[in-house]
């Protein structure tokens, strides 16, 4: 059973000691859905498209593993989280992000603030009732023609999502609630972002670019 936002953060309050340790090494197959976990952060990065004076915010921060790949790119990076132990991790590791507590359905910064909107590894902890509103609340804060880069566990299809459970047996978390691309697309679509454009980064992982319109 999907865990709730409540028993998300307690979680994440508890592993942020160890959490940078601990998907250190997931690129075996003990890793379970992370495997190819820094992989895929890496080309992700790559793909995002920005300039030096950017603004960028990472929604679902965490430590900063997937922010931190910005900071020599000229860009001012600013951080959300649920967990304010995740944020005073990343603080210590990142003094220079601007970090704040909130989630994908309540983002603490202003309407248009923000030319790229960037998240990893954070999105499938959005209950499935509530990802259209999360959708359309990374579009609120991003500027006309802004882009947003999204990076999960996610599953072509349900088909997908059953053989890699069955492949991973007893590493499979029953807590998760993982997205279908199909679904997640209509939704970024609804939430009027448009030229979404997935690639598939490791065996269960997938990345989306998509704008808002200008």
């Amino acid at each position: 059973m999907p865990r709730t936002p409540e028993e998300g953060r307690a979680l994440f309050d508890r592993w942020a000691r160890t959490y940078d340790l601990d998907l250190a090494g997931q690129d075996g197959p003990e890793a379970g859905p992370l495997v190819g976990y820094a992989e895929t952060l890496r080309i992700a990065a790559e793909q995002v498209p920005v300039v030096p004076g950017m603004s960028v915010l990472d929604v679902g921060i965490g430590t900063g593993a997937f922010a931190a790949r910005f900071r020599g790119r000229g860009v001012r990076v600013s951080g959300v989280d649920p967990s304010p132990a995740m944020l005073d991790a990343c603080r210590g590791k990142h003094p220079g992000f601007i970090l704040r507590v909130g989630d994908f359905n309540a983002i603490p910064f202003d309407s248009g603030e923000f030319d790229v909107v960037i998240s990893s590894f954070a999105f499938h902890e959005v209950p499935p009732g509530g990802r259209l509103a999360a959708c359309r609340e990374l579009a609120r804060v991003l500027k006309p023609g802004g882009a947003l880069c999204l990076v999960d566990i996610m599953f072509a299809s349900p088909a997908a999502l059953a053989a890699a459970r069955e492949a991973i047996g007893e590493r499979w978390d029953d807590e998760e609630d993982y997205p279908l691309v199909g679904d997640l697309d209509q939704l970024l679509h609804e939430a009027g972002f448009g030229g979404s454009r997935w690639r598939q980064t490791a065996p269960c992982h997938w990345m989306v670019l998509a704008r808002k319109p200008a």
